[in-house]
């Protein structure tokens, strides 16, 4: 009998342990390089942005966001744009925003060199999110079996700290758009700021809930219910011109009012403990609302 015979009586070779630990490894560490390399051109081109205004000024912000959404989609092995993950991409995407919204909002020196390092930073960590792998085997990207979020704390977090983020950055690119900065408001950018309310507190939304298995319809579902949730408190938060920050507050609250109620485990009547939080919410944004009222 020969050799070739018997290796062909034993099978195929098998791969070792250590070596697919070694491939996961430097899959891994090739994600996080490629996420620190995505969040450095984020970074250079939001500080860029904030030394233009008007129309250069949005058209920086579109540019940014969409290098962050294409350069998280490359990552994860998509090259179409009409076959990009968009729950993958929703997240760097609003921090590209932000990034460019804050850069605007703050002196040139010393405080972009600090935007700088954070959009960096934020940018970075949000596309590692993003782009991690779901199991010690998978590739970089994938989700879990059962359709769930590699890193599902990270990524509600991370959206909850972005929505408050960005809507304090739209009035960076909107003027104005920070109640309570002296600014007057026009008309246009008043119907500005709520389309840009509405964008980010759907995508914040949409990730959130995305972070559970879902279907593309439920993902629909899930931004116009947080959309049009924040459609009117954004119309509210400019109408009183709550001070400064106390604004994004209110938008973040509404936003997690609707999270707490889509994600209850069973009917709302019934579960007490979202009642009481929902119930201390509504007084502590009723506090915010009176202190705005009163403090101008």
């Amino acid at each position: 009998m020969t050799a070739g015979t018997l290796r062909l009586g034993l099978g195929p070779e098998m791969p070792s342990v250590s070596s697919v630990e070694s491939v996961t490894y430097h899959a891994q560490m090739q994600q996080r390089n490629g996420a620190r390399e995505l969040g450095l051109i984020v970074a250079t081109l939001a500080v860029v942005s904030g030394f233009v205004t008007d129309a250069p000024l949005w058209a920086a912000t579109a540019l940014t966001v969409i290098v962050a959404a294409a350069g998280t989609a490359s990552l994860l092995g998509e090259l179409r744009p009409w076959r990009w993950p968009l729950d993958r991409v929703s997240l760097p995407a609003m921090a590209a925003f932000v990034s460019v919204g804050i850069a605007c909002l703050v002196d040139p020196v010393p405080w972009l060199a600090v935007v700088f390092v954070g959009s960096w930073a934020v940018t970075g960590w949000v596309v590692s999110i993003e782009t991690a792998a779901a199991t010690v085997g998978g590739e970089p990207g994938s989700v879990a079996p059962d359709g769930t979020h590699a890193r599902p704390t990270a990524a509600r977090l991370g959206a909850f700290g972005l929505a408050f983020l960005a809507f304090a950055a739209i009035g960076g690119i909107v003027p104005g758009g920070v109640a309570g900065d002296g600014q007057p408001l026009t008309v246009a950018a008043f119907l500005a700021t709520i389309v840009l309310d509405v964008a980010i507190g759907g995508l914040a939304g949409y990730r959130i809930a995305a972070v559970r298995p879902h279907t593309p319809g439920q993902a629909a579902v899930a931004f116009y219910q947080y959309s049009m949730v924040v459609a009117p408190v954004g119309v509210l938060v400019r109408v009183l011109a709550l001070p400064r920050l106390f604004g994004p507050a209110v938008l973040v609250l509404a936003t997690y009012l609707v999270t707490s109620l889509r994600e209850s485990d069973e009917p709302v009547r019934f579960n007490v403990r979202l009642l009481e939080e929902t119930l201390v919410l509504i007084l502590a944004g009723a506090v915010v609302v009176a202190i705005g009222v009163v403090v101008k």
